[in-house]
């Protein structure tokens, strides 16, 4: 059940920093540090000790929310990418505690996993595609 109330709320603070963000044109900045806010005030006090827990992974998803458009263009890719988040967070949990940096480098490593994943389909695309072309033949080119 822990897994699961990571996983939705990680979905749920990367989707709300990607819209205050972009749809509602307030700055990334700004929608992180909302979401932030909220979490941190909101979490702990309703899920006590396990709240402290959920408020950190809230913060993560939010850095990951402050993806540009050109890169994650719809909400659809925001909440694959703030899957990745949870999962990331829950695989590095135990590590590097107290280490700065620790949760804005799994948001950016979930950024860039969506994004290269993307590259890397369109590349194979692109190479079936350029092998599958027929060939002019006579009557037919």
């Amino acid at each position: 059940m822990e897994i699961l109330s990571i996983i939705l709320v990680s979905i749920l603070s990367g989707i709300l920093t990607y819209l205050i963000s972009n749809n509602l044109k307030k700055g990334p900045v700004f929608a992180s540090a909302i979401v932030t806010l909220v979490s941190g005030i909101f979490l702990p006090h309703f899920f006590g000790e396990f709240g402290t827990s959920l408020m950190v992974v809230a913060a993560c998803s939010s850095y990951a929310g402050m993806v540009a458009v050109k890169n994650i263009p719809n909400i659809w890719e925001m909440i694959i990418v703030s899957t990745i988040t949870a999962m990331l967070f829950i695989l590095a949990s135990s590590a590097y505690l107290g280490v700065g940096g620790r949760l804005g480098t799994i948001a950016a490593l979930s950024c860039f996993t969506w994004i290269g994943f993307k590259k890397f389909v369109y590349a194979t695309n692109l190479n079936v595609k350029n092998t599958l072309k027929y060939k002019s033949v006579g009557i037919w080119s």
